[in-house]
């Protein structure tokens, strides 16, 4: 009984457990396969001779963090023909390797999540140059291009470029490839690669505001909508409210100080999401009492942002968007003028945000999981295999 329940939370189908012997910290199975017909590999006949037996030491998965090691006494057959010798089938483990199958899956599955390579091949009881020779095999480069492209970087400080570059598939969420660099021409090498017909697959082609990027994609991805995620774009217009929250809050004797006591909150955030009428009070009194100009950028802050999510059609919203453009671009308020300046260089990109309704959040979501990642590991070297490691991300 007690062996049937280790065959199958092994998945240790049609094996025949001789012997088990436990200790501290490891679990000995001692194997054997039953004997059958066997069909020569080598001329395809069959033959039941047996030429002798092997020991093979396995590693299989843990048990309540015991390692598991399976001593299979391996038989080898002898053809009748031929006169070839071959080992039996097993149902698992691969032939010429040292773990099993189910093995293998466990370290899949801890790859997965946030773990570094030294506590995986702790808990599975390999070497991390085991998981690192694994890695190259589960993370090839990849030969064909997603049909949304997102493009973002993080501080990477990995193979001695200060910003290492992610791509990935706008639609499955999933991390297409990582790149050591950012610089243009190494996004040039790296985009000739892929052929012009699967470069045509591309239709949409997402990033924030950094020039080089769309440069790459007006150059190699001239079929694709160029998209400007909305974060990037809706953070200009709420940092000319928080500057001049900033200059009106130091202008303030200290008596009047505790009225701007909550006010970054309250300013930077939306109107439709404050919960207390005590907080709605006290965003009205900054607004009207301190600085007209305050009340005019927030104002202009909350109609943007109320295009950017409303549920309108693509012309009302691009309609409602130029003209948020055209009026601001003759404010009255500097920072606005700006704002609305480059709105107007991006306006293809942001116009397609607001029509498509794509962005680079879920970029944004494994960029921070990068970092965590890297503070677990204390920072990483070598950058193929940080690369590698960053594919099996969920």
């Amino acid at each position: 009984m007690q062996t049937n329940n280790i065959k199958e939370l092994l998945n240790l189908k049609g094996v025949s457990i001789k012997k088990l012997e436990e200790s501290d910290e490891q679990i000995d199975l001692y194997i054997e396969m039953p004997k059958k017909t066997h069909t020569c590999p080598n001329c395809g006949c069959l033959t039941s001779k047996i030429h002798d037996y092997r020991m093979q030491s396995v590693k299989e998965a843990p048990i309540r963090d015991k390692k598991v090691i399976l001593h299979y006494k391996k038989r080898r057959y002898v053809c009748k023909k031929c006169h070839k010798r071959s080992a039996e089938n097993n149902s698992f483990m691969r032939k010429k390797s040292g773990t099993t199958d189910f093995l293998l899956y466990t370290i899949l599955l801890q790859l997965e999540k946030m773990k570094t390579i030294k506590s995986i091949s702790e808990e599975c009881g390999v070497s991390s140059h085991y998981i690192f020779r694994l890695l190259k095999v589960l993370s090839p480069r990849p030969s064909h291009l997603p049909r949304i492209l997102c493009i973002d970087e993080f501080k990477g400080n990995t193979g001695g470029q200060k910003y290492n570059v992610i791509l990935l598939d706008g639609e499955t969420h999933k991390i297409f490839d990582i790149l050591p660099s950012r610089r243009k021409n190494d996004l040039i090498d790296y985009f000739k690669q892929f052929p012009e017909e699967e470069r045509a697959k591309v239709q949409f082609c997402v990033s924030d505001m950094y020039e080089i990027y769309h440069d790459i994609f007006f150059t190699y991805f001239r079929h694709a909508k160029t998209v400007v995620d909305t974060f990037h774009f809706a953070r200009y217009v709420t940092s000319v409210v928080d500057e001049l929250r900033r200059k009106v809050q130091n202008k303030l004797p200290r008596s009047e100080k505790k009225f701007f006591k909550h006010s970054k909150r309250l300013l930077l955030g939306r109107r439709s999401k404050i919960k207390t009428e005590e907080d709605l009070q006290d965003l009205n009194y900054m607004l009207i009492n301190f600085s007209e100009d305050l009340r005019i950028a927030y104002r202009e802050k909350e109609i943007l942002l109320d295009i950017i999510h409303s549920n309108d059609s693509a012309e009302t919203k691009t309609k409602q968007f130029n003209e948020w453009v055209v009026r601001n671009s003759n404010s009255p308020i500097d920072g606005l003028r700006e704002c609305s300046k480059t709105y107007h260089h991006w306006a293809v990109g942001i116009r397609n945000a607001l029509i498509y309704n794509i962005s680079n959040g879920a970029t944004e979501g494994k960029n921070n999981k990068i970092k965590v990642y890297k503070r677990m590991c204390f920072g990483l070297r070598n950058f193929e295999h940080f690369r590698r490691r960053l594919m099996l991300f969920k």
